[in-house]
């Protein structure tokens, strides 16, 4: 019950917010006894309850929060579904289906009845009483009807707009705050339950359960919380009835469902039908787990060297940490719907002190990065890792399947947030791919290099307590590291020789690198072999460079031995990415041009 209890927990510390809507949310936090639902036609009515206009909802304005009881917000099929007790569909507020507007126009008279209605329910319950939405509606052209006089499509959902009841009262039904108190007070002196008051779960305290639980956290899961019915066998054999097994008050649940869904809103990432939230209760911002730290009072400058990166990545820290005490609660947790519309299911659950949180996305970002090109020195995202290692390679870029996505980008958040060493598959995947770069093209071929020497890095610092420098070591003597500098000379070589853009092509280097990687010994020897037309081509000095560095980088390998020509390690990667960045050196009297 953690989840729910912080998500209660939330909606306390935002109960100023709930109702509000704010320009920079794309939901607003719904009250108790309310929802968040599209709507499609918008009658403005006068004090009176006289039809004045109507238009139809565009599909790109927002949705609104609209008054709900415990069974309108669950399913609403069968034979006699609920109806909502204000805005809801042309079905139950026209009469040609008598039993679903008996029902709705019930329920309305009674809350106009009630110690707690409002001046814009008279107007809207006059105007119901009245009988004329259908030919309203269609003499503005928003519906049509059927021959029979029933609409073409009687699922449009209408909200409602009453004026001239002056300041304070008049306009949209929805954002008025008064309307909504209005009904949370009357629901709750008439709900009524089957389960007598018993304990609830989530707030500790003696009440009337809820029976249906709200849904839409997640768009397309229907709930959170449910049981089947006898034929699914969910409880039998444990408990009489579904109650036994868990209860949860009526408030406790609406708030942590609204809050849940105002959370997912306006903070969830999805990724292949997964989505993933991290937040604070007390509603302080705090870094996405999916994305990298960010610069947050910090140097958003690129970063040339290591150096710089890591006073990058303290200014970060320390700017977070400023606006998130350290004794703050963070909570990440990942929803999935396996099938859709479904029961929701909570894949990953983790509550951490800020300080706690903060420190393990540095550390990931400390030791999974590698300089980027231009960009200077990153931390690939963790949507990045997983494209590049899993996705399949189509018209240059990499594919990927939303069931693998979701599944391999849990694993990687699991390992960032819980400081797990780096999976090994993955970064075995992430070799494989960088070891057919002539299957990718253009900037693709540089981020998936960039994403691979990232997880190789971090693959040994967590394995193997290394830590590798993200400059050339030329001093290093490791077999797989040296033929890395090796294919990245020849690759150089050729295309040194190229005079224009329209003479480039692809190098025999990057054609057999895959061979290279499996038999780098006598692979090399075939392209020493190609190579010679195109040192014929070269400056002489710059012919002279790449021989000495070729030779300097054989006389480090071992002169015997039967390993030479076994595969090569992942480190090889990084040599080669070295060797590619480096430069030939320039003296003031030795002009070299690549």
């Amino acid at each position: 019950m953690g989840l729910l209890q912080k998500a209660v927990e939330t909606y306390d510390a935002m109960a100023s917010r709930a109702g509000i809507v704010h320009e920079d949310e794309k939901e607003p936090l719904a009250p108790i006894s309310h929802i968040i639902a599209p709507t499609h036609i918008e009658i403005t009515l006068d004090q009176d309850g006289k039809f004045v206009s109507a238009r139809a909802v565009g599909d790109k304005e927002p949705k609104i929060i609209i008054p709900a009881t415990e069974k309108s917000t669950g399913s609403r099929s069968g034979t006699k579904p609920p109806s909502h007790p204000l805005c809801d569909e042309i079905k139950y507020l026209a009469p040609y289906d008598a039993e679903k507007h008996r029902s709705y126009v019930k329920q309305l008279e009674n809350w106009v009845s009630s110690d707690f209605s409002h001046p814009k329910l008279n107007a809207i319950l006059k105007y119901i009483q009245g009988e004329s939405i259908l030919q309203d509606l269609s003499q503005f052209g928003i519906i049509q009807l059927e021959s029979d006089g029933k609409p073409v499509n009687e699922k449009l959902l209408v909200r409602w707009v009453v004026n001239g009841l002056g300041e304070g009262f008049s306009g949209p039904c929805w954002t008025d705050i008064s309307l909504m108190q209005s009904f949370i007070h009357y629901y709750a002196t008439t709900r009524k339950s089957d389960i007598p008051p018993t304990l609830c779960m989530v707030s500790g305290s003696v009440e009337l359960p809820v029976a249906k639980h709200p849904k839409g956290i997640i768009p397309g899961a229907v709930t959170l919380i449910s049981s089947n019915d006898e034929q699914g066998f969910t409880f039998r054999g444990r408990f009489n009835s579904a109650w036994q097994a868990a209860t949860v008050g009526y408030a406790a649940s609406q708030k942590a469902h609204n809050a849940l869904r105002w959370l997912v809103a306006n903070q969830g990432v999805p990724f292949g039908g997964r989505t993933f939230l991290c937040w604070n209760p007390q509603g302080i911002q705090v870094p996405k787990v999916t994305g990298p730290m960010g610069r947050r009072n910090g140097s958003a400058q690129r970063a040339a060297n290591p150096s710089q990166y890591q006073t990058q990545l303290r200014e970060a820290l320390s700017g977070w940490k400023e606006d998130l005490p350290q004794a703050a609660d963070v909570v990440i947790v990942a929803f999935d719907a396996p099938s859709n519309p479904g029961r929701l299911a909570v894949t990953y659950y983790n509550e951490l002190l800020a300080s706690d949180f903060l420190d393990r996305l540095h550390d990931w970002e400390a030791s999974c990065c590698w300089e980027n090109g231009h960009y200077g020195i990153q931390s690939p995202s963790l949507f990045q890792i997983v494209s590049w290692a899993f996705g399949t390679p189509r018209n240059g870029k990499a594919e990927l399947d939303d069931r693998i996505l979701s599944q391999q980008m849990q694993r990687l958040m699991a390992c960032r947030v819980d400081k797990a060493p780096f999976p090994p598959d993955v970064e075995r995947a992430l070799v494989e791919k960088a070891s057919h770069l002539l299957l990718y093209e253009g900037e693709n071929r540089q981020k998936l290099l960039f994403t691979a020497c990232a997880a190789v890095r971090k693959y040994h610092y967590d394995h193997f307590k290394e830590e590798w420098d993200m400059a050339l070591d030329k001093n290093c003597s490791d077999r797989s590291y040296l033929f890395g500098r090796l294919l990245a000379i020849a690759d150089a070589v050729e295309n040194s020789a190229y005079n224009t853009s329209e003479d480039r092509r692809e190098t025999n280097a990057l054609r057999m690198q895959k061979a290279f990687a499996l038999r780098p010994m006598s692979t090399w020897r075939l392209l020493e072999e190609k190579l010679e037309p195109y040192y014929k081509q070269l400056n002489p000095r710059l012919r002279q460079y790449y021989r000495k560095m070729t030779q300097e980088i054989a006389d480090k390998l071992p002169a015997s031995g039967g390993n030479l020509n076994q595969k090569l390690d992942d480190i090889y990667l990084l040599g080669y990415y070295h060797q590619r960045a480096c430069r030939p050196e320039k003296s003031d009297n030795q002009g070299t041009e690549e």
